[in-house]
């Protein structure tokens, strides 16, 4: 990176967070998340020169790891853990509404079946683009078409759980605490993501940190709850992260690709929530807000900053998000083998 390109990213922070505190100033809900995402789209389609912005993404999502670790205790991971089950059926679930939505999905959008099908399961923008590129299908369909979805879930579904927050189960804030603990779960999380980076292992800016508190907890170190003002810089840098993928040139370039994606994106978003009111309150005794965040199919940094902004059981949500993207990493080559070997390698 350049200093002129370091010097625009920086700039293109500064702006978002300015128009976040504007949206917290203003009392608007989910002020720091909303406003940086808006403020960074509108600097993004501004201002020429922006270079990667990654950095500030993985500090963000550092940051929402380690303070994931330290609302955790013994009893908090052992209930989680029994949820492994539900969990699973969750992934499974997703995954299936997404194949079949894939479908109309490509004649809609007028890409083949694979691009569709790379676009529609809910994993990580990032390894289904690379995937893309891998199997020559159109990569930037799949990052437009899971850029919105994300975008579509964070505006989407805290506005939806609105009306029925207040019976949410917040998470209290952990009495007490070790800060001592808590950097280090920081620091250690920061050193295993960069090497867990180097061998391409799932979100490791998340998980690290996260694995790092889990351990602390069981080993008897309680943690320091994250100090406010670091949880607000994180879902600034989330929702800049998210802002910076708005670009005019990617919705413009793909028109159609846009609408189609928006309607898939909807269709998967609709039918968790559904999912989520119906089905998954049998099987676990979580409220809707919760088990609406752990299953929508959004990004794991941007699900678990809106559960903290929300007072929301974000380990709950952090490992809901993590167990599906995983799942699905796992199911793709598979369900790429089976549905394109019986429609054609890209029809």
């Amino acid at each position: 990176m350049t200093v002129r390109s370091a010097l625009v990213a920086a700039g293109g922070f500064a702006a978002s967070a300015a128009t976040a505190w504007v949206f917290h100033w203003l009392g608007l809900p989910l002020a720091w998340i909303f406003g940086s995402m808006l403020g960074a789209a509108i600097y993004a389609n501004s201002v020429p020169g922006m270079g990667r912005t990654h950095l500030i993404r993985r500090s963000g999502q550092l940051l929402i790891g380690s303070s994931v670790a330290s609302v955790l205790d013994v009893e908090t991971i052992y209930d989680v853990a029994a949820l492994l089950p539900v969990m699973i059926g969750a992934a499974v679930a997703a995954n299936l509404i997404a194949v079949a939505i894939s479908l109309p999905l490509a004649r809609l959008a007028g890409v083949d079946r694979l691009s569709a099908l790379l676009a529609a399961l809910p994993a990580g923008m990032a390894e289904m683009s690379s995937l893309a590129a891998d199997l020559n299908a159109r990569a930037d369909f799949v990052m437009v078409a899971h850029s919105l979805r994300v975008v579509l879930v964070v505006v989407t579904v805290p506005l939806l759980i609105g009306p029925d927050i207040d019976a949410a189960i917040a998470v209290a804030p952990p009495v007490g605490g070790s800060h001592a603990a808590l950097a280090t779960c920081f620091v250690l999380g920061v050193a295993l993501a960069f090497v867990a980076n180097r061998f391409n292992l799932l979100n490791p800016w998340i998980i690290m940190p996260m694995s790092v508190g889990v351990a602390l907890v069981l080993s008897g170190y309680a943690l320091a709850p994250m100090p406010r003002p670091l949880l607000i810089l994180a879902q600034i840098a989330i929702g800049f992260s998210l802002g910076m993928r708005l670009r005019r040139e990617d919705l413009t370039r793909l028109p159609r690709a846009t609408i189609a994606g928006l309607g898939a994106s909807l269709t998967l978003v609709g039918a968790m929530m559904v999912f989520a009111a119906f089905a998954l309150p049998i099987l676990a005794e979580l409220s809707f807000p919760t088990l609406a965040l752990a299953v929508a199919p959004g990004g794991l940094g941007e699900m678990i900053a809106t559960a903290k902004a929300l007072g929301l059981a974000s380990a709950t949500v952090a490992s809901f998000q993590f167990v599906r993207s995983f799942m699905t990493n796992l199911m793709a080559p598979l369900i790429i083998v089976r549905l394109m070997g019986r429609h054609g390698s890209r029809k």
